[in-house]
Parts: structure tokens; sequence; C-alpha cells
């Protein structure tokens, strides 16, 4: 499968590395946002909570998943595709 997002977050990589760092230790869930080229860290509990009720049960169980394997959850917001997209990434040394 072609993953349009895939070139988007590895050309972003050291920048979303950068700021999970600088917020390890609260374990947040980043985003970037691709129409406005921005990375956002949000407290995870906070994050969720502004999903959908169909999206908050999945990105619950995918929070909990990451955190238990050493990995963080970024989603990609591209507002003009109206589109979401999470992905589980091994935290970044």
């Amino acid at each position: 499968m072609n993953d349009p997002y895939l070139d988007l977050i590895d050309a972003q990589w050291s920048n979303i590395a950068m700021i999970y760092n600088s917020f390890r230790d609260k374990k947040p869930i980043l985003e970037y946002e691709i129409d406005g080229k921005k990375i956002f860290s949000y407290p995870a509990i906070d994050y969720i909570n502004d999903l959908t009720e169909r999206t908050r049960n999945r990105t619950e169980k995918q929070y909990k998943d990451a955190c238990n394997n050493n990995q963080f959850l970024l989603f990609i917001k591209d507002k003009s595709n109206k589109k979401l997209r999470s992905y589980i990434f091994d935290i970044p040394e």
C-alpha cells in the first residue's frame, strides 16, 4: 500500500523527534498538521477526549499499546482532504 503521508513524516522526522523528546516525560500524542506544516504536542487524555467516540475508543487502545511498547502515537491531520490518520513509532533516541 502506498501511503502518501510517510514521505511527509520522513521529511519532518527530526522535528517530530525533537518535539516528542521535549515532552517525552508526559507521554504526549503528537499531531502533524500538514496544511499548516505545524507539529503539536498534546496531553494524551485531552487529545483523546476531543475525538469522536468511535475514534476515541480506538485511539485510547493504540495509545496504551504504544506506551507499553516504548512507542508513541503521531496523528497526521490533513484538513484539505479531511483525513486524520494515526501512526505508531518507536520513541526516538
